[in-house]
């Protein structure tokens, strides 16, 4: 699997994707990995995650912030095993903790990413204030050229 850090440099899609944190990597975390793979083999799209670090509770809250359950190599090395063959981690920090729903949108998934199908949980928030949301992200899509 390849890994990337740090900033996203565009043009590195098309890809099919999944956002999330994935500590663990438990069966919720696995079923969807299952499903990544096998829409994009069927879309023959490379299949890729996009993780953050540290986790974004550990920003906001690092006091309250639940105990890891997985360090990252570790989480790494399972999504590894789950077929997918790109993983980016993105800091997560003040800069993206301050973005925009609409601009991670567009400068990462889409500019950066270069997404084309999407997967997230139905309860998946982001941006600012957590003003993104899955019909967010439908919206989006339509107007930006993904599935979600």
């Amino acid at each position: 699997m390849q890994v990337t850090h740090g900033t996203i440099k565009p043009g590195s899609g098309p890809v099919g994707l999944t956002i999330g944190n994935f500590d663990g990597v438990h069966r919720g975390h696995r079923a969807m990995l299952d499903r990544l793979v096998g829409r994009t083999r069927e879309l023959k799209l490379p299949c890729s995650v996009l993780t953050f670090e540290p986790h974004p509770r550990e920003f906001f809250s690092a006091a309250t912030a639940p105990s890891r359950l997985s360090r990252l190599r570790e989480k790494l090395e399972l999504i590894a095993e789950a077929g997918v063959e790109r993983t980016h981690v993105l800091r997560f920090g003040a800069r993206l903790a301050a973005m925009s729903a609409e601009g991670f949108v567009e400068d990462v998934l889409v500019r950066g990413l270069g997404v084309r199908w999407l997967l997230v949980g139905r309860d998946f928030r982001f941006g600012t204030k957590r003003a993104g949301d899955f019909a967010f992200l439908q919206a989006a899509g339509q107007r930006l050229g993904f599935e979600t």
